[in-house]
């Protein structure tokens, strides 16, 4: 009687101590999903900015393609903008899949066992931190084409009144 006692003490603490763990991996969940919520409106906004830096510089791309150009650099770098604007266009697409994954996961969380709630948390922290730093790196690059799109405009003009 007592083994039996004792058995039925040691599950109710093993119930009781998985239910305190899935509770506690819920918070951090609810966590990472306000973050992740602040995450997507900036991924929104920057998609935004990009769009419009994509728009000014097929204008300009085609302002270049339309002039007789005497500064070979100018024409380099277009095409460098070119070049890192589409590489954005592949990580912001992989973020939207990153963010679309995590409200999929949303309605699914609290099924999850234990040991599949924490690796999904540990997977979330590590997609977060990626697209922070893709972020801001997308940021810094953005920021540099803006500053030598500036130049390039005011080249372009010295260009057009040297022919």
């Amino acid at each position: 009687m007592k083994k039996l006692l004792l058995i039925l003490s040691v599950t109710a603490v093993i119930f009781i101590s998985c239910d305190d763990k899935k509770k506690d991996l819920s918070a951090q969940y609810d966590t990472l999903m306000t973050e992740s919520d602040k995450i997507e409106m900036a991924h929104q906004k920057f998609e935004e900015v990009h769009k419009s830096m994509m728009g000014e510089h097929q204008k300009f791309s085609e302002e270049v393609e339309g002039m007789e150009v005497q500064d070979s650099t100018l024409l380099g770098d277009v095409a460098k903008h070119g070049v890192i604007l589409k590489k954005h266009d592949a990580i912001i697409e992989s973020h939207a899949a990153i963010i679309e994954g995590h409200k999929k996961l949303k309605t699914d969380f609290d099924n999850l066992n234990a040991v599949e709630m924490e690796a999904e948390i540990k997977q979330m922290k590590k997609d977060h931190d990626k697209m922070m730093e893709e972020h801001s790196s997308m940021e810094d690059e953005h920021e540099m084409m803006m500053k030598e799109h500036k130049d390039l405009k005011e080249r372009m003009v010295e260009n057009m009144e040297e022919q």
